[in-house]
């Protein structure tokens, strides 16, 4: 390559041309440009950095140097600085590795663009997996090879192969080695993909970037301890109880990691014990951060509200789909503000407290992009709160407990199971030869002092005959299973109670009109004014409400008790005056089958409603639902653990679009008001910004395909962005300000909110 070559394609000719290196990595917008040799060195330093954490250190390291190899030939000198065409670098070292190291070839490979499939003996070189791309011709062998060996010296060791010390499998099983191969490639994958990403971004800019905080767990630990001392002494006798929860996890704190549950009734105080066990703990055992994790935004948006109260808004990173952050689209911007640091500290969970949804942790887990597996190693020596663990949803609950014991196993975790209704989980950790440790100290007591309601089974009963019901009632929460059923309630009773009483409450309604709505709830629940709610199960884990009277259409038992959760919630009344009914409608409305299952498995445990929601009945509910259902639905661990399959053919790219904690098939439609309207106008026109979806993500329903195509065969909605699942809705009519959008076929199938 000539001299006036490399300057060629990049403005203005440099001033002293010697000072371009023969082999360039990098060239920054004020004309500085990296070597290759520069940026391999300092991504492998930075990777063995994070794997270090693990045991992994030096995979990482020789990842690292190796991964960019293909930057020293004459194909990518000519992209990098003449705009030439595009090209393959990152095969060349994952060709070099394969020798050495299989399951390391992979983790190059896709350091770009994702982890490929490993393939079969019969791909050819055109088909993406690896043994494809392994039987690619280098491009310029001579100018790669030499290249690189004369920059870098270091020889591949000889055992780089091998197992890392202390990596072991949790069972000497075929299944149990595959599975450890396969989920440690993914951990180092994380450490490549976040230094790389971390290295190119400190050249570009000239500077690394500022950390979201630099508080230390023992300084939020001490925040934390500080913020619970107002609890204390206890002034009432449940805040007795609260104290008493409080201290038995500050106890538990100082037991050896591994697997928590913490099992307290609505009111019990369990947020702030979790935390406060999580933080003691972590300080106890030298741990790096706290990973929050939770089913819903709604309630990660409450939490996180409160744990800012108690943090600061520094110390706290809330990651989730609706997040929107003042800066987000201004990279041009101050990178120093709080609001571009936390944005930032979402790309690889870089902070001591991280409140983000099951979705995120899990399909995380299991992704092969790297802007989904950057955040991976962070996991590593972390105490993991899941809240409301029931909701793990059945299907995929194999794969997910597999990947939480492998990381309590090898990477030095803390899980702790958290909720009102514990499911049976320490059966599935208990075969790998776990146990899971109750902090509560006596649990069955603590439900028989927390009492809040009495449940009264009305059998079947007409949505007449519960219109009629719920109208004698001055405050009152009905939830049913079917969104066709809340509309047709919501209808008849606003017939008998037109003085504004009477709100709805479903998933076709937007975020944004679901949190008004609680808004305008929770102020007549103060006033007391009547209050009358019609919704879906939306509202049953998180939503932090206190009706007198709740109705409960029947489903599985922890939808039966999360709902009782909403009655009495603050104790102002006694638990025999505190009424949950149970009902069946006398409709038929169709009902997805999950939802049915739980109802018929939940029946045989009702026979006695005194103790509906002891422990043990809910434990018995899980365990006889676990057993009846497919709890690894799409075959995630089994292909991730099949010993049939060698190492050069892990699926890790079909595993990763298989594995999804919501079903697919929703489709977004936007709802276009004055706060949006702007932002819906510059998508059409091609001039949005990449942070302007995201903030339409609060003005969205979500719809299964059978919806979709009825509206959009109507003319109802029409698509806002080109072969995207996006929608906007264009006939104002079809969206209603009480129950929000109305659908030609009212039920499908049932979907997450």
């Amino acid at each position: 390559m000539r001299d006036d070559e490399q300057a060629g394609g990049r403005g203005d000719t440099p001033s002293n041309i010697l000072d371009i290196p023969r082999f360039v990595s990098h060239v920054s917008d004020d004309g500085r440009y990296e070597s290759v040799h520069q940026h391999l060195q300092e991504v492998a330093d930075m990777a063995k950095g994070f794997a270090d954490a693990f045991g992994a250190g030096e995979w990482a390291y020789y990842a690292g140097l190796y991964h960019d190899i293909g930057k020293y030939s004459e194909e990518f000198q000519r992209r990098i600085l003449r705009n030439g065409r595009r090209c393959d670098h990152s095969t060349a070292g994952a060709r070099e590795l394969a020798d050495a190291n299989l399951l390391l070839s992979y983790v190059v490979a896709g350091h770009h663009g994702g982890m490929p499939d490993g393939g079969t003996d019969v791909d050819n070189v055109d088909c993406p997996s690896l043994s494809g791309r392994l039987k690619r011709e280098p491009g310029a062998k001579l100018p790669v090879y030499e290249a690189f060996h004369r920059d870098v010296s270091e020889e591949l060791p000889a055992a780089l192969g091998d197992v890392p010390e202390g990596i072991t499998p949790v069972r000497e099983t075929l299944e149990d080695c595959e599975y450890l191969l396969t989920f440690l490639t993914r951990m180092v994958y994380s450490c490549i993909v976040d230094a790389d990403f971390l290295c190119t971004e400190r050249f570009m800019r000239g500077v690394g970037r500022m950390p979201a905080s630099t508080a230390s767990l023992d300084e939020l630990a001490d925040m934390l301890e500080g913020r619970l001392a107002r609890f204390y002494p206890p002034e009432s006798p449940i805040n007795e109880l609260r104290c008493q929860v409080l201290d038995d996890c500050l106890a538990g704190a100082k037991l050896p990691k591994g697997f928590f549950s913490l099992t307290v009734p609505t009111g019990g105080g369990k947020t702030f014990a979790s935390l406060r066990f999580a933080f003691n703990h972590a300080r106890e055992h030298g741990m790096t951060r706290v990973v929050y994790g939770i089913p819903y935004t709604s309630i990660i948006e409450q939490n996180a509200q409160v744990f800012r109260e108690v943090f600061g808004d520094e110390n706290v990173l809330e990651h989730h789909g609706a997040l929107e952050f003042d800066d987000e689209d201004g990279d041009a911007g101050d990178r120093s503000s709080l609001a571009a640091r936390l944005r930032l500290a979402t790309e690889n969970w870089d902070a001591p407290l991280i409140v983000t949804t099951n979705v995120q942790l899990f399909e995380s887990l299991y992704a092969s992009k790297p802007s989904r597996c950057r955040k991976l190693h962070n996991l590593a020596n972390a105490v993991i709160v899941l809240d409301e663990a029931q909701m793990l949803p059945s299907a995929q609950l194999l794969p997910c407990l597999r990947a939480l014991v492998e990381l309590v196993h090898n990477y030095g975790c803390t899980v702790v199971f958290c909720t009102a209704t514990q499911p049976s989980l320490d059966e599935f950790v208990g075969e790998y030869g776990f146990d899971v440790t109750e902090l509560a100290h006596d649990v069955p007591q603590l439900f028989e002092a927390l009492r809040r309601v009495s449940y009264e089974d009305l059998d079947s009963v007409s949505d007449e005959a519960l219109a009629e019901r719920l109208a004698l009632e001055s405050q009152v929460l009905c939830v049913v299973n079917s969104r066709a059923q809340a509309k047709n309630l919501y209808e008849l009773l606003k017939r008998g109670c037109d003085d504004g009483s009477v709100l709805h409450l479903s998933t076709l309604m937007t975020a944004e009109h679901r949190t008004q709505v609680i808004e305008e709830i929770r102020r007549r629940l103060s006033q007391g004014v009547p209050c009358r709610v019609i919704s879906t199960s939306l509202v049953e884990a998180g939503v932090d409400l206190d009706f007198p009277t709740v109705y409960r259409a029947k489903a599985g038992l922890d939808s039966l008790i999360q709902a009782a959760g909403r009655c009495n919630r603050n104790g102002r009344q006694s638990w025999q005056e505190s009424r949950v009914y149970l009902f069946d409608p006398d409709e038929d409305y169709r009902l997805p089958t999950d939802i049915k299952h739980k109802k018929a498995t939940a029946h045989d445990f009702m026979a006695d409603l005194l103790t509906l929601d002891m422990p043990e009945n809910v434990y018995g509910y899980f365990r006889r639902l676990y057993g009846d259902r497919e709890l690894d639905r799409d075959d995630v661990f089994e292909d991730l653990s099949d010993p049939a399959y060698d190492t050069d053919q892990i699926p890790f790219r079909t595993v990763a679009e298989r594995f999804h904690m919501i079903d697919d098939g929703s489709y977004s439609v936007v709802i276009p008001n004055e706060d949006n309207m702007a932002i819906v106008e510059a998508i059409r026109d091609g001039n949005a910004t990449r942070g302007a979806l995201r903030k339409l993500s609060r003005h969205t329903v979500s719809l299964y395909e059978n919806h979709l195509k009825t509206l959009w065969k109507d003319g109802i909605v029409e698509p806002l962005l080109k072969g995207g699942g996006t929608f906007v809705l264009i006939d104002d009519e079809a969206y209603d300000r009480a129950t929000g959008l109305t659908l030609k076929a009212q039920e499908g199938r049932g979907f997450f909110y």
